[in-house]
Formats: structure tokens, C-alpha cells, sequence
């Protein structure tokens, strides 16, 4: 492109915006009505009103909230609308359904009063927004916007929804309190490999009527991403049985059966969970899940060994601990058949092997004393939770100079720690 080519179109670009200056979209603030009116637009329809540069001045608290209502139950809420301008407006709210499909608030279900207002410059108008739930009304939740002016934000693309600047959003969830109860709402633990396992999933039915379950193992699990990446689950469908009842009576405490078998050549981890199929409308579906996590394992064959000198005769002072992080039980009280960590532990010198003394056994817990517990647990016996045991052992032994090797064979601990004190 030439210079003057270049010229011509500078000389059009700006007789563009020397049009769009002097033609139809005026800013609200050039207006010489001495009452200016600033509606809302219709529900489920885009803004009217021209995109401008320059907006009303109108500030709203609060500008937004959430309503967490039940079938029957209504609330409200006082929203201020403030003119800044200083000439008086007229303001018409109006609600808008926001069309992200899925569950949708009725519109029959929010008033807002007044329906409209003057608001002189400088001053403040308080509106009401109120919402009803009709008693029918089935449980989800929903966004809504009351726009108190048409005026919205310009984009250089259509939208679905106008970006309403003069609006307050508000969020209305429709509950009811969940009829089954899930006591044991996951199960995690440490699986060895071939061996098999029991866990117990309670259900309490604090209804007025039997409730039906159908407990399934969820089949979406195929892959996961662990600490090497994405790898095939540990367990298959055919490793765990769920024996279950079809119904929970009304009042009563029922117990679905989860038995796991793990093969011989298992190792990895299992994340899945199991559907408990609730007909209870109350429960969401990802509600009614028990979620599953195993970290299967084998016991080591070979022993762990650390090297070390001594340059002059010592006493020399060991401790081995077993890793609590990981939970002898587990943290849910699932794991009965976790068996207590030990050591197989002994020293060689240059004189062959020491004799090594237990000068110390320590069992180490984390008791938790309701904190994580669901409420229905609080005033039984299983108040306290043991999170996790930790054994400490610590030896004694005479050294003398060179090296030393030492040797240890963990038992029941997916980890360990050590330490070698020499001398004192």
C-alpha cells in the first residue's frame, strides 16, 4: 500500500467514527429531559437500548447474593439502587433468566418492589427481591439477574446474554434435606496384595418411608492419572462384590457389604467409588456416591541396608519408626485388618554380627475426637478416631572401629525412617 492509499483510508476510518459521533448511538448523559427513564429490558430478550461509551451512573449494593431455599420457603433481600448522576432517573427492574439450560428458576417466583421508581440526583431507591418456591418446585439450583437499566456492556460479537451493567445477580438453590443418610461416606486403605478385604457402608433412613438402594461399582473408571502418570486401575469390577439390601425401612440403619479381593499380581492404586442408586430425589447423583481409594502394595522380600564407619570404639544407638501418614487404621475406621508395622532388624560390624538391645518400643497415635465425624457419630463410642499409629523402636549396640552395615526388613509400613546415633 502507497502513501496515498494509506491516506484515503485514515480519511475513512475517521469519517466513520465522525458518523457514528453525530449519529444514532448518543450517550445517555447528552439527554435533555429533566426526568430521564432508564428501563429494563423485556426478560429473555436482548438489550434495546444503543451500546454507548458513556454509561448512567448508577451504583447497586449488594450486587449479588444466593438464596438456599426449600420447597415452600421464600426469602428477600433489600437491594439499593443510587443515582450518581445529577439528573433524576427513572428505573424499572426487571428479571433475567440466564439460558445455560439445565435446572431454571421461574420467573413467577422473584418480585421485586417497588416495579419502578424515581430516583432524584444524588439519592438512593431501596428495592425488595423476593423469592417464593412453590412447594412442588424440584431441587437444583439456578442463576437470575435484575437488571435495573437496559444498558450493556459492548462487545465486538454477539452474545447469548447481555452483559448487563446495572444489574444485581442473584443465585437461588432449591434443597431438601437428604432421607438416607450415608454414614460411611468413603472407604480408603492399604490393600496387600492377595489378600481380601471387608468394609461396612451404613445407611440410615431418617424418613417416613423405606427407601430403595441398588448399589453398583461405578464403570467409568478405566484410567487414572497417578505420580507416573496415566495407568490402568489396580483392582477390575470382578475384584470387589457388594452385597446389598434393595430397601432401607423408614427409622432404621441398614448395611451394604463391600468385599475386596485382590490378586496376587496387584499393585497401584484404585480410584472409583460405588452408586448406592437412592431413590430419593432429594440426593443428588454425585451425592449418593461412595467414593473408593486403595493403594494396593506387597510386602517387601529383600531387606533395606545403610552402610556407615566408625573411627573409634562407640556405642552406637538406632531407631526405626514406621510411617503414620499413611494410617494403621485409616483415617474412615475402615482397615480391621491392618496388622501392626514391625522390624526385622540387625547389625554387622567387622566382628561379625552385634548383638543388638531393644532399649525402647514406642506406639505413637493421632486421636481425633469428633472433628471429622459425621454428627449422628459424635455421642458414641466412635467419637474417638484413631487417624493413625506410629511404632518407634530403638536398639542398642557396642561398636568399635570400621565399617558397619545395617540391616532392616519392614512389616506391615508402606514406609519407615531411621536414624544412627554413634557415641553418647
Amino acid at each position: 500500500m502507497n502513501k496515498y492509499a494509506s491516506i484515503v483510508t485514515a480519511i475513512l476510518v475517521l469519517g466513520m467514527f465522525t458518523g457514528i459521533e453525530a449519529g444514532n448511538i448518543i450517550p445517555v448523559h447528552a439527554q435533555d429531559a429533566a426526568v430521564q427513564e432508564v428501563s429494563a429490558p423485556a426478560a429473555g430478550t436482548p438489550a434495546a437500548a444503543a451500546q454507548t461509551v458513556n454509561f448512567t451512573k448508577i451504583e447497586i449494593s449488594p450486587q449479588y447474593s444466593n438464596f438456599r431455599l426449600q420447597p415452600g420457603e421464600s426469602k428477600e433481600i433489600t437491594v439499593t439502587v443510587r443515582n450518581k448522576e445529577k439528573k433524576a432517573l427513572t428505573v424499572k427492574p426487571n428479571t433475567v433468566i440466564l439460558p445455560y439450560g439445565g435446572y431454571t428458576v421461574d420467573t413467577a417466583w422473584i418480585t421485586v418492589t417497588p416495579n419502578s421508581a424515581e430516583i432524584p440526583a444524588g439519592g438512593s431507591q431501596k428495592f425488595t427481591v423476593k423469592a417464593e418456591v412453590p412447594k412442588d418446585a424440584s431441587i437444583g439450583n439456578s442463576g437470575l439477574q435484575i437488571a435495573f437499566t437496559d444498558e450493556v456492556m459492548p462487545m465486538p460479537y454477539p452474545q447469548p446474554i447481555p452483559n448487563y451493567i446495572h444489574a444485581f445477580q442473584l443465585s437461588v438453590e432449591v434443597w431438601t434435606p437428604p432421607k438416607l443418610q450415608i454414614m460411611t461416606p468413603y472407604l480408603s486403605d492399604q490393600l496387600e496384595a492377595g489378600k481380601e478385604y471387608d468394609y461396612m457402608i451404613k445407611l440410615k433412613n431418617t424418613g417416613n418411608q423405606a427407601i430403595s438402594i441398588s448399589p453398583k461399582l461405578g464403570s467409568d473408571n478405566m484410567y487414572y492419572g497417578g505420580p507416573y502418570g496415566m495407568t490402568s486401575p489396580a483392582l477390575t469390577e470382578d475384584s470387589i462384590t457388594i452385597t446389598s439390601p434393595n430397601s432401607i425401612p423408614s427409622g432404621a440403619t441398614e448395611t451394604v457389604k463391600v468385599h475386596v479381593k485382590v490378586p496376587a499380581d496387584a499393585k497401584g492404586y484404585y480410584n472409583g467409588y460405588i452408586d448406592l442408586g437412592i431413590d430419593d430425589p432429594s440426593v443428588r447423583d454425585w451425592e449418593g456416591k461412595v467414593q473408593l481409594n486403595f493403594n494396593i502394595w506387597k510386602q517387601p522380600v529383600d531387606a533395606f541396608t545403610k552402610s556407615f564407619n566408625l573411627t573409634e570404639a562407640d556405642p552406637i544407638t538406632i531407631e526405626v519408626s514406621s510411617s503414620n501418614y499413611y494410617g494403621y487404621p485409616v483415617a474412615n475406621g475402615q482397615g480391621t485388618n491392618a496388622k501392626e508395622p514391625s522390624f526385622e532388624t540387625s547389625l554387622v560390624g567387622p566382628g561379625g554380627k552385634a548383638a543388638l538391645n531393644v532399649t525402647k518400643t514406642v506406639i505413637k497415635g493421632n486421636v481425633n475426637m469428633g472433628g471429622d465425624r459425621p454428627p449422628w457419630e459424635i455421642d458414641s463410642a466412635s467419637i474417638y478416631q484413631d487417624m493413625g499409629v506410629q511404632h518407634i523402636v530403638t536398639y542398642r549396640a557396642n561398636g568399635s572401629p570400621g565399617e558397619w552395615k545395617l540391616s532392616v526388613l519392614p512389616r506391615n509400613t508402606q514406609g519407615f525412617e531411621y536414624s544412627i546415633t554413634i557415641g553418647g
